[in-house]
């Protein structure tokens, strides 16, 4: 995890450090505020990065065509956005989404924005775990959120990721909590921005998969429920297309093949509480993060209903 924190008075440092961070775009300077300030804050966890930036000044980048998926919020300033022919104004309240593969050209003025970048692979890996689509079938079909309402609920999402970045470094340890992160994020844009997913017809799932096919997705999901592991790669592993394998785990064992690992994960942190030492400074927050658990809130309900009882009622045990 690298993480970026730098504020500065100074004019020519703050266009530096704006042109190391924009290589391969073209970045202009308009003007600069009298009192100028400029404060950039970042997180790259991988699956997920997170800045926010504030400066006093207007100014112009062109943008290459970029493999990932950028969105912002501002919270303060003006953003004016031309995406081809078609151009979008963002003010405070506002969100975006910057697809890839797209030239893009925006024009900032004394702004304070967040935002959150997301590898497109993740998001479509999430569609086709959730819909069916096929990852190949996958894309966002426009940069605005479907409603005001779920603008508002992506930015409660972004500032919940990004307070979780920001935060003690402590949470951010397991490869899974931020896997989860990530994958909260992706869940969160396929519900607020307009995507293939939310149009895609209902198509049956191809005839249920052997049984062998759930035998190995299930070694995989067994010997893999400590990693960061996708959908996707569960298929794959199996053999078998995302939704071929969804409709087996129905069929056979009355579940999806991501519920499977999430119980799988459950048990592993209910045997790690078994055997943690509390005077060794094991901890119920610990184990949970561990297996992928952001909040202690939920990890104790799942906790409860699996087990009838509280993990802190077992690690004391």
């Amino acid at each position: 995890m690298n993480r970026l924190d730098f504020a500065t008075q100074d004019l020519g440092a703050a266009h530096d450090i704006l042109r190391r961070m924009y290589v391969g775009h073209r970045f202009r300077l308009h003007r600069a505020a009298r009192r100028f300030s400029y404060q950039h804050e970042s997180v790259d966890a991988g699956p997920v990065r997170a800045a926010r930036v504030r400066y006093t000044m207007d100014v112009s980048v062109q943008f290459e065509p970029q493999d990932s998926l950028t969105f912002v919020a501002l919270a303060g300033g003006s953003v004016e956005t031309r995406d081809g022919r078609e151009v979008t104004l963002t003010g405070p309240g506002d969100v975006l989404l910057h697809r890839p593969g797209r030239p893009l050209t925006s024009f900032c003025r004394n702004f304070d924005i967040f935002s959150l970048v997301l590898d497109p692979g993740l998001v479509a890996d999430v569609a086709a775990a959730r819909t069916g689509i096929d990852r190949a079938d996958f894309r966002f079909e426009g940069v605005t959120p479907v409603s005001p309402g779920l603008g508002r609920y992506w930015q409660e999402t972004m500032s919940y990721v990004h307070r979780l970045l920001a935060g003690a470094p402590e949470p951010l340890r397991s490869p899974l909590a931020i896997s989860a992160a990530a994958e909260l994020a992706a869940s969160a844009a396929l519900v607020a921005f307009p995507n293939a997913a939310m149009t895609a017809p209902h198509r049956p799932a191809v005839g249920p998969a052997p049984p062998a096919s759930v035998r190995r997705a299930v070694s995989y999901i067994e010997s893999h429920a400590g990693d960061p592991i996708t959908a996707a790669w569960i298929a794959e592993a199996a053999r078998v297309s995302p939704r071929a394998l969804q409709a087996a785990f129905r069929r056979h064992l009355d579940t999806t093949p991501m519920a499977y690992l999430r119980r799988v994960r459950l048990s592993r942190a209910h045997r790690d509480l078994l055997t943690a030492d509390p005077t060794r400074g094991d901890t119920v927050a610990a184990i949970a993060r561990r297996w992928g658990y952001l909040s202690l809130g939920h990890f104790a309900t799942d906790y409860r209903a699996a087990y009838g009882r509280s993990p802190r009622d077992t690690l004391r045990y």
